[in-house]
């Protein structure tokens, strides 16, 4: 049995140090053996932003799995947007953090899913294009036998209540990539509400993590996923901060 904190937009230079702070603790206190985070660390992608969200990671004493987000690229600068759109990524990036990692029965793989542009106004709806794909192939196609759990930024797919949102472009090819491949679960962020559903009748489970940090999607409380995974199967439970404490309840597919 592996524990797993799943938390995605932090979006540091939106948030508060006492927000963050009270966060760590919370997944400190919970015990994870790996840290799993879809994307969106910072506002602006800046480096102000990436050296609190460092800070704050590797305050957590875990293993971690970090992916970008559609902010973790430049918005505002054009030009470095298309040239160079993950300078300040890897620039920002520890080396604690890893694409995949391994645990006891279970291995975590990491897909970037942000894309630098459309064709469409909607420029933060990510990509998923035949290179990054057939990486993923690769890397699920290695035999070892271990439960798969992938995580990425955007959802494949939206549940109804966010049905005018675009999802990835080539999502249904990767929602069947994963299926195929006997994947588990994918882990997501980008909506700032928590749901977990079902990608098919056979497909893995798309658990989405709430805003860990942002004030973004008022009206629904900051938190994050603890997730046990076992036999193929994933438990999750959603903790979110209110009142000044932390309330649990398991998350539910859809």
């Amino acid at each position: 049995m592996a524990r797993i904190a799943h938390l995605a937009d932090l979006h540091f230079g939106e948030g508060d140090a006492a927000a963050a702070a009270m966060l760590a603790a919370d997944i400190r206190a919970q015990a994870p053996e790996a840290v799993v985070v879809s994307g969106d660390l910072t506002r602006r992608a800046r480096p102000q932003e990436f050296r609190a969200a460092l800070t704050f990671l590797e305050a957590l004493q875990a293993p971690l799995l970090v992916v970008p987000g559609n902010h973790d690229i430049p918005r505002d600068d054009v030009l470095a947007r298309f040239l160079h759109p993950r300078r300040r990524w890897h620039a920002a990036r520890s080396s604690a953090w890893r694409d995949g990692l391994m645990l006891p029965g279970l291995r975590l793989i990491g897909l970037d899913s942000v894309s630098r542009a459309q064709w469409h106004l909607d420029w933060a709806a990510g990509a998923l294009p035949a290179s990054r794909r057939a990486a993923l192939g690769a890397a699920l196609a290695l035999p070892d036998g271990a439960m798969t759990i992938v995580a990425c930024h955007h959802p494949l797919r939206h549940p109804p209540w966010a049905i005018r949102r675009r999802v990835p472009r080539h999502a249904e090819a990767t929602i069947t990539l994963l299926r195929d491949h006997g994947v588990a679960a994918l882990l997501c962020g980008h909506l700032h509400r928590a749901v977990a559903m079902r990608l098919g009748v056979d497909g893995p489970l798309q658990v989405v993590a709430p805003s860990a940090l942002s004030p973004r999607g008022a009206g629904f409380a900051n938190g994050w996923n603890l997730i046990t995974a076992e036999a193929g199967r994933c438990c999750v439970i959603l903790r979110e901060r209110g009142g000044g404490g932390w309330s649990a309840r398991p998350l539910e597919a859809a």
